[in-house]
């Protein structure tokens, strides 16, 4: 007898246990901005093995291709082998592989919701904005609760020039958890685009209901407490082994990215980026986007830095 276990991926990164609240007075906060030559780095960098493709998601892919084939099954289960393998797919970067299992889970389980969220997220890697939009659409109509769909919308409305749509999006995102710092980040790249200034003193505020955990330090790195340097240096802290720490380089790199692009050094932001990229961690928001971001880079398509 087979056992099927559905294990579903998550698409951001999880939610921080609670730690001890920042106490600075958000009124007090002064945000600095580093001086240096336009195209002059002296970060250093951390530099790991990339993450290598996963042997055992590779053998349970050929599994369940096997199973499929060789037995009659029910639509319900078909559904749900195509979802696992999909969501395996996507794991080792498969994107286009991946895609198509989703789109063909709706044809057995036309009411999941997870198989359209997964769908829209492809969409929007594709710079299919429209599709996107509808699958997320589809998404929240057959589950108003996902625990996603707002935070992936959002991100579909930050990439197609939406900042309002996507500041909505990422309040809402927001404000089921005010303690993670991601949330928080993603929601000031939003506000980044519509007002600067606001922003960065929304940022300010926000940042007193993180707890002082390393992903608090992305937070202080745009608030202009810590430099890219310590940033760097602090993925080594409490760091339980290898993946653990490529995972929060792929972090460290894209959010550095965005913060060289907001002073204006595109170059840097780009070697940035490029480094998230090369840590193979497909499934995490930061190695998603990153090819979007280096395509805005290459259009001039941003905020000017103040």
């Amino acid at each position: 007898m087979l056992s099927l276990l559905l294990v579903a991926c998550s698409t951001s990164p999880q939610t921080p246990e609670q730690e001890q609240r920042a106490t600075t007075d958000p009124a007090t906060v002064s945000i600095t901005r580093p001086v240096r030559e336009p195209g002059v780095s002296g970060n250093q960098f951390i530099l790991v093995e990339p993450v290598m493709p996963s042997s055992q998601r590779q053998v349970e892919i050929a599994q369940i291709s096997q199973l499929m084939l060789e037995h009659e099954l029910s639509d319900e289960q078909m559904a749900i082998l195509l979802y696992r393998r999909g969501a395996l797919y996507d794991a080792l970067g498969m994107s286009t592989l991946a895609r198509i299992d989703f789109n063909q889970v709706l044809e057995y389980r036309p009411g999941m919701s997870d198989a359209y969220n997964y769908i829209g997220i492809h969409a929007t890697q594709a710079g299919d904005f429209e599709t996107a939009f509808e699958a997320f659409d589809s998404a929240l109509e057959l589950d108003p609760e996902h625990p996603y769909v707002y935070l992936n919308r959002g991100i579909t409305a930050y990439y197609s020039g939406q900042y309002d749509l996507a500041q909505a999006d990422f309040a809402d995102y927001h404000y089921q958890d005010e303690q993670d710092a991601y949330r928080v980040i993603w929601l000031f790249f939003a506000e980044y685009e519509l007002e600067q200034e606001r922003a960065y003193q929304l940022l300010s505020q926000r940042k007193q209901h993180v707890p002082e955990n390393w992903e608090h330090n992305i937070i202080r790195l745009f608030t202009g407490e810590i430099d890219a340097q310590q940033l760097i240096a602090s993925t080594l802290e409490n760091v339980e082994d290898q993946r653990a720490l490529t995972e929060r380089l792929a972090e460290a790199y894209f959010y550095l990215a965005k913060y060289e692009m907001f002073q204006g050094y595109d170059d840097d932001a780009a070697n940035y980026l490029k480094l998230a990229l090369a840590t193979n961690i497909y499934d995490f928001i930061e190695h998603r986007y990153a090819p979007l971001e280096l395509e805005r880079l290459r259009n001039g398509d941003r905020i000017a830095p103040r």
